[in-house]
């Protein structure tokens, strides 16, 4: 259920939805949305269900239409857009996610313990991710912008699943061998699981990872480097991640780190980027590592 009396401050909405302040700004004057109210500061405030119509539009961009055409649409008229937008004959959800979805909405970890077990067995760690992973966090994403799952709903699932992929990725770590890849995330990134989702996969290929986590700082990152000694580094910027920095950080990473180490970037936000700097290599999914090139 939507909260109505929840509101959110312009960068939190900026955040949430990778869509920039001066772009909500830009379409306030120009389309009439968003919306907002103003606080006792006379700072923009947004409601909770302005910000999930935006995180709609979001998904939306990302497939390609454009802003003109989507701003001013109905909620009405953004269902039958994105119905349009779906394969004619789109596969029904997978029941295995089906199950776990059902199974966060009663808060049964133990119950998710045993899907995510069935399935890993079932699937390894490669099929896990790409076949059943990355299809639920769509899910649950979808569920919370229409209001069907709770934000501590979704965090619950992300717990079990970076709980459960840590213990797995620990296990296939021992026998892991070169290349050495070193993963994190620069800080304002907070979103951390595509990065074990990564760190995953590279131990399905019997590559060695070092995840250092979300929010590390520049400085560390080139320290961690020093001791280490990576083949690669790699790091992950979610859709929220303020578009206009990625490039930027990514030139400051690639400075500081010696020329014979590799720099990958991946993520919501690096799909949308159209160049990067040089030296960089982009990973627009989970299947298209530049394992090769590496060590």
């Amino acid at each position: 259920m939507i909260d109505g009396k929840s509101f959110f401050s312009i960068g939190v909405v900026e955040r949430d939805t990778g869509i920039g302040r001066d772009t909500l700004r830009i379409w306030e004057r120009r389309y009439g949305f968003p919306e907002p109210r103003r606080n006792e500061k006379g700072e923009r405030i947004y409601s909770e269900l302005q910000l999930r119509r935006l995180q709609r539009i979001r998904r939306l961009l990302d497939q390609g239409v454009r802003p003109g055409k989507l701003v001013p649409l109905s909620d009405h008229a953004l269902d039958k857009l994105e119905a349009s937008l779906q394969p004619e004959e789109a596969a029904e959800l997978d029941q295995s996610v089906a199950s776990i979805v059902e199974a966060v909405g009663s808060a049964d970890a133990g119950r998710i313990e045993t899907l995510f077990r069935m399935q890993y067995q079932k699937r390894g760690m490669r099929g896990f991710i790409l076949e059943l992973a990355v299809p639920l966090l769509n899910k649950v994403g979808e569920l919370w912008v229409t209001g069907e799952l709770q934000v501590y709903q979704e965090h619950f699932v992300s717990q079990q699943l970076s709980r459960f992929l840590n213990i797995e990725i620990g296990k296939t770590q021992q026998t892991a061998e070169k290349p050495l890849v070193m993963l994190a995330t620069l800080p304002g990134e907070e979103h951390t699981l595509g990065l074990l989702m990564v760190a995953g996969m590279l131990s399905s290929n019997g590559v060695t990872a070092i995840n250092l986590g979300g929010e590390v700082p520049m400085d560390q990152i080139g320290g961690a480097v020093r001791q280490f000694h990576p083949d690669a580094v790699g790091v992950t910027f979610s859709g929220a991640y303020q578009y206009k920095n990625i490039r930027p950080h990514l030139l400051e990473l690639r400075e500081l780190i010696p020329a014979h180490v590799e720099v990958w970037a991946g993520g919501e936000g690096v799909r949308r980027l159209r160049k990067l700097p040089r030296g960089v290599t982009k990973f627009t999914s989970l299947e298209n590592f530049p394992l090769s090139d590496a060590g």
